[in-house]
């Protein structure tokens, strides 16, 4: 199966979550990649993550690519936007604001 052009790079992904990369914002926050918009963000201790807008409105549940936190997808936006993310874990849920 091919890896989604629009996904990160698994090499790309460890060095965000291990703190090797030289530029996370290069990676991280929302992207227009062709025709989508794909937003990525590092959220430890979340097992479930949801891309909102400011107002509360879901754009998507986001992948969990990598076990310390790294969350991806494609989100219903039609352009850049600043967005929060919607966590969830056994312990409860929480909102990240930009």
């Amino acid at each position: 199966m091919a890896t989604q052009t629009w996904k990160l790079a698994q090499g790309t992904i460890d060095a965000v979550a291990s703190g090797q990369h030289a530029n996370p914002f290069e990676a991280l926050g929302v992207h227009q990649v062709g025709k989508d918009w794909v937003v990525r963000c590092f959220i430890p201790h979340a097992d479930i993550v949801t891309a909102q807008t400011l107002d509360g409105k879901d754009l998507g549940v986001l992948e969990r690519r990598h076990a310390t936190g790294f969350f991806e997808g494609k989100v219903a936006l039609k352009q850049r936007q600043v967005i929060r993310y919607h966590c969830r874990n056994a312990g409860g849920d929480w909102h990240v604001h930009p």
